[in-house]
């Protein structure tokens, strides 16, 4: 059984995400509604976020994720798990590697 989460609209991210120094991932854009899944049992964003900070998304190998490293292999997995139904967005900017996880 699949089942889907409320969205919302682009002026509310881009609000958000307004200064240096923020960065919102958020788990769909705001047209789409995100989606979870029982067989996983977490919304798709959820189950590849967590597989991502495990190490997934260390493409370079180096033992830290970055928000860039997450945001890419987020919307690679995401989208592909969907059949395209939902993409995940990334708002806002901030200087310099933003690290987010390290893999253990």
């Amino acid at each position: 059984m699949s089942r889907t989460r409320a969205n919302i609209s682009d002026a509310f991210l881009d609000r958000l995400s307004k200064g240096k120094g923020r960065i919102i991932i958020t788990a769909s854009s705001a047209s789409e509604v995100s989606k979870e899944s029982d067989d996983l049992k977490h919304g798709y964003f959820t189950y590849y976020l967590l597989k991502g900070l495990k190490g997934a998304a260390d493409v370079d190998n180096d033992g830290f994720i970055d928000v860039n490293e997450i945001s890419s292999y987020l919307n690679r997995e995401v989208p592909k798990a969907t059949g395209q139904k939902q993409h995940p967005m990334k708002k806002g900017e901030a200087e310099g590697q933003v690290i987010i996880g390290r893999v253990r």
